[in-house]
C-alpha cells in the first residue's frame, strides 16, 4: 500500500507511559493511521538495543524507527537503512570540547547500530551517569583513550549549567557537529548534551523517510514531548507537545494530554480530523 502521509511519534514519555506499558487506545491510533495509507515513524533517542529491551516480546504498529536520535533508520523488517556515525577524529574533537568546559562525566556510544555500547573513562561520575553504566554494564567497555569512531558523545549536566554549556559548545564546535537536548530518562533531571555528526537529528531522519516516500511536507504531523523533539516538532507540518512537557515547549506547540492520558491517539485524531 502506498503511503500518502507521515505520523511521527516520540517514543519515552509520549508513547511509552511511566510504567513501562502503552494505552492501547494509543496503539489502535497508530494501526488506524496505517490502515489509512499513512506511515508511522517511531522517533526515539534509544538505540536499537534499548529499545528492543525495553518491548520484550511486545510488537507496535510502526513502519520505520529512528533510533538514537535520528543517527539510525530501521524499516519494519529490523533492517539498517541509514546510519550516520562520528570518525575517531570527531569523537576525539567532541570529547575534547566538553573537556575544556569542565564536563568530564561523558559517555562514548558505539557505531550504529551498536550504539548501545557505552564507552567510558575514570572520572567523578554523576549518580545519573553511574545508574545507565550499572543497566548497560554488560555491554560497556572501560577506554583510556576517546580515539574510537561512534554515534555519539554524551555530557552529563546539571541542569542549571545545562544553558551555558550548549550555548559555549554551540559556539566552538556547532557548525561542525548537531548537538541535541535531552532529559536523562532516569533520574528524569540531569540533562544529557548529545553531540551526534553534522544534521543528525529526529528530523532529518523523518525526512529522509518522507522523501523515500515521495510524501509531501505538508501531509506529515508529529508528536513529542522532550528537548530532543524539537527539531521533529518543528519540521512537520502539524506538531503536538504532551502535557508532561517543559512548560517552554508547552507554550510552543499544540498541547495534546500526557503520556499518562492518551497523547498520541489525541495527537492522531486531532490531525486526522484537520485534513
Amino acid at each position: 500500500m502506498k503511503k500518502t502521509s507521515l505520523f511521527a511519534s516520540d517514543f519515552d514519555g509520549t508513547l511509552l507511559r511511566n510504567d513501562g506499558t502503552f494505552s492501547n487506545r494509543d496503539l489502535v491510533a497508530l494501526e488506524n493511521l496505517r490502515e489509512q495509507s499513512c506511515a508511522v515513524v517511531l522517533a526515539t533517542g534509544r538505540s536499537p538495543v534499548s529499545l528492543r529491551r525495553c518491548l520484550g516480546n511486545r510488537a507496535l504498529p510502526v513502519d520505520w524507527y529512528v533510533l538514537s536520535s535520528g543517527a539510525g533508520i530501521l524499516n519494519s523488517e529490523g533492517e539498517v537503512t541509514l546510519s550516520r556515525t562520528l570518525s575517531t577524529r570527531d569523537t576525539v574533537a567532541i570529547h575534547n570540547a566538553f573537556a575544556e568546559l569542565g564536563i568530564t562525566d561523558t559517555s562514548i556510544q558505539g557505531a550504529f547500530p551498536d550504539a548501545h555500547i557505552l564507552h567510558w573513562m575514570d572520572g567523578k561520575h554523576c549518580s545519573d551517569f553511574k545508574t545507565r553504566l550499572a543497566y548497560y554494564r554488560a555491554s560497556s567497555k572501560k577506554i583510556d583513550s576517546p580515539e574510537i569512531s561512534s554515534t555519539e558523545v554524551i555530557g552529563f549536566v546539571h541542569p542549571d549549567k545545562a544553558d551555558i554549556a550548549i550555548l559555549k559548545l554551540q559556539e566552538t564546535i556547532g557548525r561542525k557537529y548537531s548537538i541535541v537536548r535531552a532529559t536523562s530518562p532516569i533520574d528524569h533531571n540531569t540533562v544529557w548534551i548529545e553531540v551526534f555528526a553534522q544534521g543528525v537529528n529526529k528530523a532529518s531522519a523523518c525526512n529522509t523517510i518522507l522523501k523515500e516516500l515521495g510524501i509531501p511536507l505538508e501531509l506529515t504531523a508529529a508528536v513529542g514531548n522532550d528537548w530532543n523533539d524539537i527539531q521533529m516538532l518543528r519540521w512537520a507540518n502539524r506538531s503536538f507537545i504532551s502535557a508532561n512537557a517543559p512548560d517552554v515547549l508547552l507554550k510552543e506547540f499544540e498541547n495534546v494530554p500526557s503520556n499518562q492520558f492518551n497523547a498520541v491517539a489525541t495527537a492522531a485524531k486531532i490531525w486526522t480530523e484537520s485534513l
